[in-house]
């Protein structure tokens, strides 16, 4: 949810209960029970207003399997229905009609329009799908925020201006999307939706008065983020890139682990390796935690480490957010994260020594 991870895969009860509107794809790896599944499980993705997209992949075996637990129901009446289900399904999986229309008449809406000119029927193919795909057995359907029994039409599902973006920029508001809604425990999407991030791309406001202008940004997100986004883009002006969410043993971790034997400050080390200091703190924290970095007392004054060591007894370590909310303000997010990490460490060592 933080978008630390580009591809999330899982059951079905697990895909329904995400919710985050910047889901670019749904891929379904089996024949749903019912257009009413297939349909929840396709909304999982574009609620961000942004174009996305539906692909479903299936096999006979799957509508032999579906067929067989039918055939284990024992109520007549509740065996018919699922039967009816499945034949839906599978004329829809099989249409040769255009599957955005065919849902809106499996939902009793009657579209004056035969065409959305944006599934596979109607001769759309998202760039990234191969065209070598067996149209008999992947049916892909171009979805957008509204419902489509909704009075939906083609106009609604035109395609979008493109805006000019600069990939490295983008990558580098990623990460300081992720490190804020970390800090916040709230996921990626909360802090700032993909449409913004793209707009802030393109524009590249200079003021909040600029900020304004950008959709998504209203008084108080202005409020809350304008002054660290201005910072963001300034310091990508001045050379600061993007870099992987470090890992033990990365070339990251490793160049950073160097500079702080010489001695230099995360703030140092930020400038030279023309990164944000939360990246570095990031990776500080990750060669701590897993023991390869020993905590300096430097970092964090020993009055906030033993108050912020004080909330973890109290808390345990598992969730920042509890610890800096009960701490005092003037501790910030990044001295919890140090300490935690020491202390996190401190157990694990605890718990092999005792194993």
């Amino acid at each position: 949810m933080a978008d630390e991870v580009r591809v999330l895969v899982g059951t079905i009860a697990f895909g329904l209960g995400i919710n985050k509107a910047a889901v670019r794809a749904v891929i379904h790896l089996s024949l749903p029970k019912s257009i009413e599944q297939y349909y929840q499980e396709a909304g999982r993705a574009g609620r961000d207003g942004e174009p996305a997209d539906c692909v479903l992949l299936w096999q006979k075996r799957d509508a032999g399997l579906l067929a067989h637990f039918i055939g284990q129901v024992t109520d007549a009446a509740e065996r018919e229905r699922a039967w009816q289900r499945y034949h839906d399904i599978r004329r829809f999986a099989d249409t040769t009609h255009c599957r955005h229309r065919e849902i809106c008449l499996h939902f009793g809406e009657t579209p004056k329009w035969s065409s959305c000119e944006r599934c596979d029927v109607c001769g759309f193919i998202p760039q990234w799908l191969s065209e070598s795909a067996a149209p008999q057995r992947t049916a892909r359907r171009r979805l957008r925020a509204q419902p489509l029994g909704a009075g939906a039409s083609p106009g609604r599902t035109g395609k979008f201006a493109a805006l000019e973006v600069d990939p490295e920029l983008r990558e580098y508001l990623r990460e300081w999307r992720r490190m804020a809604a970390k800090e916040q425990n709230v996921p990626a999407y909360v802090v700032m939706h993909d449409a913004s991030l793209e707009e802030l791309c393109s524009k590249r406001p200079r003021s909040l008065a600029e900020l304004l202008r950008v959709s998504g940004f209203g008084e108080r997100k202005a409020a809350l983020y304008g002054q660290q986004i201005l910072a963001v883009l300034d310091r990508f002006g001045k050379g600061g890139r993007a870099v992987p969410i470090p890992e033990k043993n990365s070339r990251p971790a490793a160049e950073t682990l160097r500079l702080l034997q010489q001695g230099r400050s995360f703030e140092e080390i930020a400038r030279i390796r023309g990164r944000q200091v939360s990246t570095v703190i990031s990776a500080v924290v990750s060669l701590v935690e897993t023991g390869e970095l020993e905590f300096q007392s430097g970092w964090v004054t020993e009055e906030r480490q033993a108050l912020i060591e004080a909330a973890c007894a109290q808390h345990g370590v598992e969730r920042l957010r509890p610890l800096k909310d009960a701490l005092p303000p003037e501790i910030t997010f990044q001295e919890v994260r140090l300490v935690v990490a020491r202390v996190r460490w401190e157990k694990a060592c605890a718990v092999k020594a005792t194993a």
